[in-house]
């Protein structure tokens, strides 16, 4: 359930991309901007977790199976 609104401004051609993008895949812009927020924050939280795990990129090496 949607329970949370936020108000947001957009410059007429972000605006006119947006629906334009919204149209194409045949939902609302509302929704259309739920879900890039939704990869967006997932795609940040992809990079934050190889970021974590760079500083042992390289130590270790696979054994070689025989």
């Amino acid at each position: 359930m949607l329970n949370k609104r936020v108000h947001v401004l957009f410059d007429k051609d972000l605006w006119n991309n947006l629906n334009k993008a919204a149209r194409a895949e045949k939902v609302s812009a509302g929704e259309f901007i739920r879900r890039a927020v939704k990869q967006g924050l997932e795609h940040k939280k992809e990079l934050l977790k190889q970021k974590q795990t760079l500083p042992f990129k390289g130590l270790f090496k696979p054994r070689d199976s025989k």
